[in-house]
C-alpha cells in the first residue's frame, strides 16, 4: 500500500483546491492470473483479473475516526469493469465501530462453516451446491455496531431496507415505509482454550418471515485451527440446516493448507460440499496457489481446480 497524501495535496495545489482538509488517503492494488478446471462442463480456461482501491479516512477533533473505500476492478470471470465499495461510511469512536450504509445482515448464517477457498476464483466454474440457509434479507442499506463487551465482541445490525428502487446498497434508505428489512446479532468469547460464537437473526419481507440461528467453536489443534459450526434457519419452505468444519495449519513459514467440509439441508434439497485450499507466498505480495471444490448431492455436481497466482500492490 503506497501512501499518497504528499501525491494528491499537490495536485490539488495545482488545480486550485485548499490542501487544509486533506485526511489520509491510501491505494493499493491487486490482480491474479488462473486456470480454472470445470468438472462439471469439462472445460478449462485461464483468467485473469485486476483491481484498483481506495481508502480515505479522517479524525475529527475529538478523536472519532471517519473512513470510505471505493475501488475499481474488472471481474475475473469477465472482462466488465464495474465500481466497488463507496456504499458504507465507518465511523471509530470509544472502542466502537458504526458503519451506515451499504451492510450485510448480522448473525445470518453464523456456524454455517466449511467454506476455505478462493472462491472468486473457483466459483467461475459451474459445480456449486444448491440447498441454502439463506434467510430472505442477507444485506442491503443500515447500520452496524460492533464494541466489546467484557471479554467478549459484540456486534448487532439493522437492515432498514434491503431493496429500494430494485438495488440494494444503492445509497438510499427507505426509512419509512421498506418492507425488506432484518435484524440481528453475534457474539464472540473465549472459552477456555477455545473461541465461540454465536449469531441470531430475523429477516421480515412483505410475504414472510425467516429465522438463523447458529453458532461455531474454534480451537487450537495438532498445529493448526479447527472450528466446527452449525447453522439452522427457519425458512418460508420448511427448516434448513448447515454442519460444517475447517481445519488450517501451516506447513512452514510461507505455505498454508485448509480444508473444509459442509452439509446442507433444506426442505427440498441436500448438497455436501469438501473444499481444500493450499497457498504459498512468494514475497513482494505474490503467491501461488490451488483450490479444489467437490459437490455431490443436489446441485450441479462434480470436482473443479483452480490453480494460479495472485498478487498485490
Amino acid at each position: 500500500m503506497k501512501k499518497l497524501m504528499y501525491l494528491i495535496s499537490a495536485v490539488a495545489g495545482v488545480v486550485g483546491f485548499s490542501t487544509a482538509a486533506n485526511a489520509d488517503i491510501s491505494v493499493s492494488g491487486s490482480g491474479g492470473l488462473v486456470a480454472v478446471n470445470d468438472g462439471a462442463a469439462n472445460t478449462t480456461n485461464a483468467y485473469n483479473s485486476s483491481a484498483v482501491a481506495f481508502a480515505l479516512s479522517t479524525t475529527t477533533a475529538n478523536g472519532m475516526g471517519i473512513a470510505m473505500s471505493m475501488g475499481v476492478s474488472e471481474g475475473s470471470g469477465d472482462n466488465a469493469v464495474a465500481v466497488t465499495a463507496g456504499e458504507a461510511v465507518t465511523f471509530t469512536t470509544g472502542g466502537a465501530t458504526i458503519v451506515v450504509g451499504a451492510v450485510d445482515t448480522v448473525g445470518a448464517g453464523t456456524g454455517g462453516v466449511g467454506g476455505v477457498n478462493n472462491g472468486d476464483w473457483i466459483d467461475i466454474s459451474t459445480v456449486a451446491a444448491t440447498a441454502s440457509t439463506d434467510i430472505a434479507v442477507t444485506a442491503g442499506d443500515g447500520f452496524t455496531l460492533s464494541t466489546a463487551l467484557g471479554g467478549a465482541t459484540l456486534t448487532i445490525g439493522y437492515v432498514a431496507d434491503a431493496v429500494n428502487a430494485g438495488n440494494a446498497g444503492d445509497g438510499i434508505m427507505n426509512l419509512t415505509n421498506a418492507t425488506n428489512t432484518a435484524a440481528g446479532g453475534t457474539v464472540s468469547m473465549p472459552f477456555g482454550g477455545a473461541t465461540v460464537t454465536a449469531g441470531f437473526a430475523n429477516a421480515d419481507t412483505a410475504a414472510e418471515s425467516e429465522t438463523s440461528v447458529g453458532a461455531s467453536v474454534s480451537i487450537a489443534a495438532g498445529g493448526g485451527t479447527l472450528a466446527v459450526g452449525m447453522n439452522q434457519a427457519s425458512l418460508a419452505a420448511g427448516t434448513a440446516t448447515a454442519m460444517g468444519a475447517t481445519y488450517a495449519m501451516s506447513l512452514d513459514a510461507d505455505t498454508a493448507l485448509s480444508v473444509g467440509y459442509n452439509n446442507t439441508k433444506d426442505a427440498a434439497l441436500n448438497s455436501t460440499t469438501m473444499e481444500l485450499n493450499l497457498s504459498r507466498s512468494l514475497g513482494g505480495g505474490a503467491s501461488i496457489f490451488l483450490d479444489v471444490l467437490n459437490v455431490t448431492g443436489d446441485g450441479t455436481p462434480g470436482t473443479a481446480f483452480a490453480l494460479g497466482s495472485t498478487f498485490s500492490f
